[in-house]
């Protein structure tokens, strides 16, 4: 296969890449076995780690760009990688996403076909050894395809469901038309870009597809620390997306919840001493566990509390800041030659062609 010259419906992986080299090698794995019938590259957007995640997916025949720390944002990373990419049709994955399945690839790409189909995600199933909050999480995740249009969207929150909650996405496990990718770049938000990229894409026309039966085994850093960052920057995402979510319908969707939020976290004490007790019970190696639990769980609520009271001076980062982006891009550093692996559709094997 000639790859030197044009490539039509060139399919791009974007990964996004932070001290991860054992789970890049799992996945690069997932996605050697992947069967499609057309050319995809991987481009790889390492976040100056410290181990050989670079070496890997160099080691892989990925393109891989170091994306300098100072600059870092989830939303910048993609708006930049989506630039270096050249595909048509470009797959977002985080490196502790992993494709389940040989056909998970080819699912993706034929949920986005059609043109009004801005973008798509699909079901995330955890991983072995998550906490219990990991596999609540994945429960979030509907048991049904759909596809959000701009008509449902509205009537769903004028009906009085919370919009940000109907505008559900997650870029850990996606795929985004390059022209829309474009056209609506990934907000400076702290968290929950993918969400108010949906409301963009949405309202603009667009539909965003949901697809139960392709899905990822998902794994997230359960420290502490981690989950009051979640915690705190959902908080202020959710308000912030509220406010564009009212500019954009014409109907007020401002929502506070720090009563609410701040009563969860005074029960806590209370279901901490319960689930210790249980725990004692049933089998005091369950102690460590029901701890771990009551820490994140803490740790989680109070980040919400802090992200209720300080969400308004975020305000600024509901746009895309052309500077900083622009500055992100002419940092960016090549580290490898322009490799590209493709999918042969008559063997389905993975190779590597460099030119």
């Amino acid at each position: 296969m000639n790859l030197s010259g044009p490539t039509p419906c060139l399919v791009s992986v974007l990964i996004r890449v932070l001290n991860e080299e054992h789970a890049l090698r799992r996945l690069f794995e997932c996605l050697r076995i992947q069967k499609l019938d057309r050319p995809f590259e991987v481009v790889v957007i390492d976040n100056e780690s410290d181990d050989g995640s670079a070496k890997v997916a160099r080691a892989m025949g990925a393109r891989v760009f170091t994306f300098p720390r100072s600059l870092f944002g989830y939303g910048r990373a993609i708006n930049v990688g989506t630039k270096l990419c050249r595909g048509d049709l470009i797959v977002l994955l985080s490196a502790h996403s992993w494709p389940q399945g040989d056909d998970w690839l080819g699912r993706m790409v034929h949920c986005v076909e059609d043109r009004d189909v801005a973008a798509a995600y699909c079901r995330q199933l955890p991983d072995e050894g998550v906490c219990q909050q990991e596999r609540t999480r994945s429960n979030l995740f509907a048991e049904h395809n759909y596809k959000l249009d701009s008509e449902w969207l509205v009537q769903r929150c004028k009906s009085g469901e919370d919009v940000y909650e109907v505008c559900c996405f997650s870029n850990a496990a996606a795929i985004v038309r390059r022209d829309a990718g474009l056209r609506f770049p990934f907000r400076d938000l702290p968290f929950a870009e993918d969400r108010a990229f949906v409301l963009d894409c949405v309202m603009a026309g667009y539909s965003i597809a949901y697809l139960s039966t392709a899905c990822v085994a998902y794994q997230q850093p359960a420290g502490f620390r981690n989950f009051y960052r979640v915690g705190r920057a959902a908080a202020i995402s959710s308000r912030l997306i509220r406010e564009l979510g009212s500019e954009a319908i014409g109907t007020d969707l401002h929502k506070s919840e720090l009563v609410r939020k701040f009563v969860r976290l005074l029960y806590k004490p209370v279901e901490i001493l319960g689930r210790t007790i249980e725990g004692l019970l049933r089998d005091r190696g369950q102690l460590r566990r029901a701890t771990h639990y009551a820490a994140t769980s803490c740790a989680a609520s109070l980040g919400c509390i802090v992200g209720e009271l300080t969400w308004h001076s975020y305000r600024k980062t509901t746009c895309c800041d052309s500077s900083v982006l622009l500055l992100a891009e002419e940092s960016i550093k090549t580290v490898t030659p322009e490799n590209v692996i493709y999918s042969d559709p008559k063997t389905c094997d993975v190779r590597v062609a460099i030119y």
